[in-house]
């Protein structure tokens, strides 16, 4: 069977989640394929091209997909519309450009239940992302709001001119954030706010998502966004930018192969797609009972995987300059874990950690969603016998200071929680060095 040979071209090109779902694409259409992530600078793009007789397609992104138009034989018809490429198709030396963004968009709503057409869209943004989503909306037969800031205003203008102008009929307008009117059945957030590491931001105000029958964020890093959160606490359905980024990848392939995906295979792989992000590019945080490891383990995974450790109770000593155990007396449990609240958030925005949680940090759900947005949450499963052995006469656990009489039911209460909200859980009866190994194991990719 013949190899097929893909890649993305782009320029940084390091964060790309492209060749891990095309890879699994690839694999689960049974097509013999190779995927490729290629830095190309905008200078050298045409020479690359001019050579591209071994390759069979392309995907594009940032800084090309407007700047390799002119270095194609010919252009679908909503590449034509929206001036953008994403996907190239090299039959025998001739390219041709497709965008599948606006499929990725649709087909993430469609497969949530939520239809473009006769839908009023209000899109926050007005850049390309906004772009290729209006246009979907507009050819499905919806009708859209582009809302921008003041200093994009003008963007949005010339978005609406322009789509009114290349689709008969079609309905858009453009307003200020600040001056979006009445409901809307989707209301979607084309904007960078919400991106790691500014994970607090939001494009829209609660009172706005209130208005909305859905929302959508493009954003996919991280997998909740504040935007997503809100809706879902508001009761309002919402899908994850994640869906999009798998489900125009799904539409390259068919343009490539003719490959067809099934719902449910897309559903899996947007899940191991948001996990082997997090490994890939997020913190390691370690997460377990008193005595699993962390901090020892911890150690030995920053030596091994290049990365720097931190422990997180330590890092709230440093800062408050006294000991866990003199914040617990001085301003109690509730004092100290106010300040690990605090150490969650900021920490969640940092790269290239392996963080030892606290016994504790965990079972407090805004902590684990905090450190779960930065990163990958791995939970050293200790048993109750191996905790009770490394804690043997350990006097200075401040929660355990009536002679370790709270032992096993603290661990009843917290095990259930720390499985939970962990992304993957590793044995760690052995030692440090057996519980590191299983934890790299774990952060293989997904076959």
């Amino acid at each position: 069977m013949e190899t097929l040979h893909f890649a993305v071209l782009g320029h940084p090109i390091g964060h790309t989640m492209s060749p891990l779902i095309h890879s699994r694409l690839f694999s689960l259409s049974g097509t013999a394929a190779r995927y490729a992530a290629l830095d190309v600078a905008p200078e050298s793009l045409g020479d690359f091209l001019s050579g591209r007789g071994e390759w069979n397609g392309f995907n594009i992104t940032i800084p090309h997909k407007r700047a390799i138009i002119p270095f194609l034989d010919s252009l679908d018809q909503k590449a034509l519309l929206t001036g953008s490429v994403n996907t190239v198709r090299n039959e025998a030396g001739k390219l041709t450009g497709y965008t599948t963004d606006g499929d990725g968009f649709r087909l993430a709503l469609e497969h949530a239940g939520v239809f473009l057409r006769d839908c009023r869209t209000v899109i926050l943004g007005a850049g390309g992302a906004a772009r290729a989503m209006a246009f979907e909306t507009a050819l499905a037969g919806g009708r859209v709001t582009v809302a921008a800031r003041e200093h994009s205003l003008g963007a949005a203008k010339e978005l609406c001119a322009d789509l009114t102008r290349k689709i008969p009929g079609a309905a858009a307008d453009a307003c200020p954030i600040g001056e979006i009117s009445g409901g809307m059945d989707l209301l979607v957030n084309a904007t960078p706010a919400g991106m790691y590491p500014n994970v607090n931001s939001c494009a829209a105000e609660e009172d706005l998502i209130r208005r909305a029958g859905c929302v959508f964020d493009a954003v996919y890093n991280p997998d909740e966004t504040m935007l997503i959160r809100l809706a879902e606490k508001n009761g309002i359905p919402a899908v994850r930018g994640m869906a999009m980024l798998v489900w125009q990848a799904a539409a390259a392939q068919t343009i490539w192969t003719g490959a067809r995906f099934r719902a449910e295979e897309i559903g899996r792989l947007c899940g191991d797609a948001v996990l082997e992000m997090k490994k890939k590019f997020g913190n390691l945080v370690l997460c377990g009972f008193m005595g699993s490891g962390k901090t020892t383990v911890g150690r030995l995974l920053a030596e091994q995987t290049g990365r720097r450790f931190l422990d997180m109770d330590q890092w709230i000593e440093e800062k408050e300059g006294c000991s866990v155990a003199q914040i617990f007396t001085k301003r109690g449990e509730s004092g100290f874990r106010a300040l690990e609240r605090e150490a969650a958030c900021e920490l969640s925005r940092k790269t290239g950690l392996v963080i030892a949680a606290g016994g504790g940090a965990l079972l407090d759900p805004e902590n684990a969603r905090a450190l779960r947005s930065g990163g990958t949450v791995i939970l050293l499963d200790a048993s109750l016998n191996a905790v009770r052995s490394r804690l043997e006469g350990d006097r200075t656990r401040p929660l355990l200071r009536d002679g370790g009489g709270e032992l096993e039911r603290l661990y009843g209460a917290r095990l259930p929680v720390y499985r939970e909200r962990a992304d993957v859980a590793v044995p760690a009866d052995g030692s440090p060095e057996e519980t590191a190994r299983l934890v790299l194991k774990a952060l293989e990719p997904v076959r």
